[in-house]
This record gives structure tokens, sequence and C-alpha cells, in this order.
């Protein structure tokens, strides 16, 4: 579920023309290296809670910083990126969920 919302937010963040590719993305809106998301793919393993920590942060920074601008396809773009941070977040809680639901 995690990889998928990561690549979501990659095709969001490309088509909102943030980012151009998905080394940006990782380096520039996950705090990780270039590889980031080739090293998820291939070895089948989930995001980091600070990866999605850190782009949830930075999805909702931008989306308040458009919220207020004048033009409306910004005001569209903040409701986009907070909806995107929210589902970070609700990922971060149903890992940990599952987590400490499995160890009692």
């Amino acid at each position: 579920m995690s990889r998928e919302l990561l690549h979501e937010v990659r095709d969001v963040l490309i088509q909102a023309n943030a980012i151009v590719s998905e080394r940006e993305f990782c380096q520039r809106w996950l705090g990780k290296s270039e590889c980031y998301m080739r090293t998820l793919r291939f070895s089948k393993i989930e995001p980091s809670a600070d990866a999605l920590a850190t782009l949830s942060n930075k999805l909702q920074y931008y989306s308040e910083q458009m919220r207020d601008k004048p033009q409306q396809n910004l005001k569209d773009w903040s409701l986009e990126f907070e909806r995107l941070a929210a589902a970070c977040w609700t990922s971060i809680q149903n890992t940990a969920r599952r987590k400490w639901a499995a160890a009692a």
C-alpha cells in the first residue's frame, strides 16, 4: 500500500511540475538517496516511516503555501497536496497498528 502511495505522490508532483524525475522525488521529497524507490521495488519492501513523515510534512507545508494564493489552480493543488499528506500519515498509523497488534 505505501509503495503505491509513493508512486501516486510522485505522479502528482510530476503533474504539478514540482519535480521532473523519480530521482528528484527521492532526494528532495523523501530525504533519501536517488535510488530509494528502485530499492523498494527490487527488495519488495515498504517505505520507512521516516520517508513517509518527511513527505507528509513537505506536502502539508506546500499545501499551506499554495492555499492563500489567488490562482485557482494553486488552490486546487493545495487540496491535492493536503489529501496526500493525510494519506501518508494514515499509512504510518496503519503500519504502526499492524506492528503492535501482531506483538500482542
